[in-house]
């Protein structure tokens, strides 16, 4: 299990008390880029561009809504993997 896996696992737990940088953590180790503008980062993955996500650099804790998206969103890229690797 990777340290993106493991995290990823943790967030399903708990999706309170995390950062943005936990966020950014969980999206580049799921294989998705980034680009910075304006009061958000964008996260977008290569093979899939129309998988994004903003996240917002505030300092503090995010709400559990940032944590459910980004769990909706890997299971969105998982299922587009397989359905890739099934063709």
């Amino acid at each position: 299990m990777t340290a993106a896996e493991k995290l990823r696992a943790r967030m399903a737990r708990s999706k309170g008390g995390w950062r943005a940088r936990d966020l950014d953590r969980l999206y580049r180790g799921f294989g998705f880029e980034y680009r910075k503008g304006g009061p958000h980062t964008v996260y977008f993955h290569p093979r899939f561009p129309d998988l994004t996500a903003a996240v917002t650099h505030a300092s503090g804790t995010l709400p559990p809504a940032y944590v459910t998206d980004a769990l909706e969103l890997l299971n969105l890229l998982e299922a587009r993997q397989v359905s890739e690797e099934s063709e």
